[in-house]
């Protein structure tokens, strides 16, 4: 299989104001990339626009509504107009809600899903005629290793990465006829304000190891080569992975040891 050429072309990512979102729009401008920073904060987009550029890339700003499906058709409409068809679609934007199941509300659910899941399904539909009509083109999930073993407390979070890693898998075929690549990245633990956005609920508390991080800069580079090089998955190496390997062997040994490691008072 050849390689994608990352030069000239126009790739959009969301989220791109902070963390892995802002060090791949650096990372992906470097290659020679037209980079679109998608993001909610007009002025955090401003300023990510202004670093990239800093950095030698072209890069223009985009304001979205995550939660509003014809915002969404008609920015990536203003992306093309600007930068040219988007090429790749780096769906990287999330939160996370964490709580137990019992006190964890309904409609928060709902919220977190409409940012990890729909937002991605709405971008992908309205990037996807223009990659069919030139028979190339990639999208990109941002994942988790939670999207294949959840863990306790993060229900809400784990069933958007559960759902996602669902559509990217029914995606990649459905689009393999028009050459259109489509790649989930598992980043692992990563030293970014993800963490501090997590909104809890009820009695559930939950400190994140901060041991073995990798840095925004590394998962943008493990990505870049994932694009690269047409990777179907690429994830990082650490307890995520072994955890999810081991819970294909022995679920009811990880049952054990999570309850044993995150007791529910």
């Amino acid at each position: 299989m050849s390689r994608f050429e990352i030069k000239g072309k126009t790739v959009a990512i969301t989220g791109a104001t902070s963390g892995i979102g802002l060090a791949c729009a650096k990372a992906f401008a470097s290659a020679g990339a037209k980079v679109a920073v998608v993001g909610r904060n007009a002025a955090k987009v401003e300023k990510a626009v202004k670093e990239v550029k800093a950095s030698g890339g072209t890069a223009e700003g985009f304001v979205l509504n995550f939660k509003n499906a014809s915002d969404i058709a008609s920015r990536v409409r203003a992306i093309e107009s600007k930068l040219g068809p988007v090429d790749i679609l780096l769906n990287n934007a999330a939160y996370a809600v964490a709580g137990l199941i019992e006190d964890c509300p309904v409609d928060k659910y709902k919220e977190n899903f409409e940012i990890n899941f729909f937002a991605p399904l709405a971008l992908i539909q309205a990037v996807i005629p223009g990659m069919k009509q030139k028979k190339s083109g990639q999208i990109i999930n941002i994942s988790s290793g939670v999207g294949r073993r959840a863990l306790p407390g993060f229900s809400a979070y784990s069933s958007t990465k559960f759902a996602l890693n669902g559509l990217t898998e029914s995606l990649r075929v459905e689009l393999a006829p028009w050459n259109i690549d489509v790649i989930s990245i598992s980043p692992g633990r990563v030293s970014s304000n993800f963490h501090n956005g997590v909104e809890f609920y009820g009695r559930w508390k939950f400190h994140i190891p901060e041991m073995n991080m990798r840095t925004p800069e590394q998962i943008a580079k493990l990505i870049l080569r994932a694009s690269k090089c047409r990777k179907r998955e690429a994830e990082v190496f650490g307890p995520g992975r072994i955890g999810y390997h081991l819970n294909y062997w022995a679920p009811r040994l990880v049952d054990w040891l999570l309850a044993r490691k995150y007791p529910v008072k």
